[in-house]
């Protein structure tokens, strides 16, 4: 071997040296390094396909070369992403027969019989074919068995077709069991990012289409699942209540083994799922009606329906709930229903929608009575466009958080400089602070010698345990 060559081969087998270069190297640049030298080429390799994105096509999984080449690097993938974006392609049509111009109604169902193969071929793009079949999601899945995190994304959905099944509809499902048909015994991260909230029914293994008995034990690998729905207006004339039980239904099938939950909404905010029953949205109304619409009867009103239970995390250790409305009985609730054995809690850009505090509101991490409530401590810095979140950093005991609802007002040249007096003074964490609420606005409480101090750009609160 050429001593020029043997020198640039012992450049990439040094550790430091590789990482360093694979993180100043674009993705395309290392495409080349390894078709450019072969001895190299197995240690760019794995880095190379380490992660890998697959925007969804009528030939991404039925062209032969293509699972071909998936099946020379597949081993080496342990983080996919599969995305299914909502367009004009993706829409359907309703069915009609040839003859008669009736509209059809076709149930969908895996591994079904062709009894409407003709007027779907017919009449729905190959894109559609490609989604339901069903068979090549699975070989393809089949190559990647190394495969750990898993990232879903269907972005672009029109508002008016919240309600229409298209083609990313489809895709789903068979993703879906493909995956619990797949040998895939390292998955144990699952993330939806930017999906429609229907999305959530089709990945539904319970009850869901094409479901096997043995789907939960797939499913049940999951360890940490993070969530960003698309919202929609949920106090207009279509709440759009069944989408939110949807939502909560899917959070509750992986309760039992979840360590780490992340929830956020894209676009207004919206009620938090794992508070769907306490929320103001599902609460029976006023006004009970009788039975048989009888006016003057004795009969008694039907009863209210019973409230559905707060789900149990028994095995959760980090939440994180962003851009959410909620009230702080609501924010109590869930923070003391989960105190035992989440170690962080994360509230991003929630607004207390009832007037509360935030003092109030994390009132049970401070309650002297509960058992380990010593152990929490809250930071926070203020933003007027975030609010607090909950972090762990230990020991340290119970600050205060500043309401984030309140807008800081412009202060004049006196207020600065009394400002900056009553910042000058030393506050004991230990006990109940001694500044004013303007200072506890302007300015974060100061972290502890083993706490990192927060950044001054972004909005935290961090209570520790």
């Amino acid at each position: 071997m050429d001593s020029g060559l043997a020198a640039f081969y012992a450049l990439w087998r040094d550790p430091s040296v590789r990482e360093r270069l694979f993180q100043l190297l674009s993705h395309h640049d290392l495409g080349r390094v390894r078709l450019a030298n072969s001895a190299c080429c197995n240690l760019v390799t794995k880095r190379l396909f380490l992660r890998l994105r697959l925007t969804f096509t009528a030939t991404s999984f039925t062209r032969p070369s293509r699972i071909q080449a998936l099946s020379r690097v597949g081993h080496h993938v342990e983080h996919l992403t599969f995305c299914c974006p909502h367009s004009d392609a993706t829409f359907l049509p309703p069915l009609i027969h040839p003859v008669t111009g009736r509209e059809l109604c076709f149930l969908y169902a895996p591994y079904a019989g062709s009894d409407l193969a003709d007027v779907l071929t017919q009449q729905y793009p190959p894109l559609f074919h490609a989604a339901t079949n069903v068979p090549s999601f699975i070989g393809a899945l089949r190559q990647v068995p190394n495969l750990r995190h898993l990232t879903i994304r269907t972005p672009g959905q029109d508002a008016k077709e919240r309600y229409r099944r298209g083609i990313v509809d489809y895709a789903l499902i068979s993703l879906r069991i493909a995956v619990e048909r797949s040998p895939l015994p390292k998955l144990h991260k699952l993330s939806l990012s930017a999906v429609h909230p229907a999305a959530l029914l089709y990945l539904r293994h319970m009850g869901g289409f094409g479901a096997l008995p043995s789907a939960a034990r797939r499913w049940g690998q999951i360890r940490k699942l993070s969530i960003a729905v698309d919202s929609w207006d949920f106090h207009g004339p279509s709440p759009g209540l069944d989408l939110l039980k949807i939502i909560d239904d899917f959070a509750r099938s992986f309760a039992p083994g979840l360590e780490k939950l992340d929830f956020s909404w894209l676009g207004q905010r919206g009620p938090c799922p794992l508070t769907l029953a306490a929320d103001p949205l599902f609460q029976p109304p006023r006004s009970g009606r009788k039975l048989f619409k009888e006016v003057t009867g004795p009969m008694s009103p039907l009863p209210p329906r019973p409230a559905r239970p707060p789900p149990v995390l028994p095995r959760l250790r980090f939440m994180r709930i962003s851009n959410a409305a909620m009230k702080a009985p609501q924010v109590s609730r869930l923070v003391r229903h989960h105190k035992q054995t989440v170690r962080e809690f994360d509230f991003e850009d929630v607004a207390l929608v009832d007037g509360g505090t935030w003092e109030g509101a994390l009132a049970p991490l401070g309650d002297g009575n509960a058992r380990g409530s010593s152990c929490w401590s809250c930071c926070s810095t203020f933003v007027a466009t975030s609010e607090p979140s909950l972090g762990s950093q230990s020991p340290a005991s119970t600050l205060p958080v500043s309401d984030p609802g309140d807008e800081v007002p412009m202060a004049s040249a006196a207020a600065a400089a009394a400002r900056e007096e009553l910042l000058n003074v030393h506050v004991d964490v230990a006990g109940p602070p001694q500044r004013s609420q303007e200072a506890d606005l302007a300015r974060s409480p100061p972290p502890h010698e083993d706490q990192e101090t927060p950044r001054p750009e972004a909005e935290e609160s961090e209570t520790t345990r």
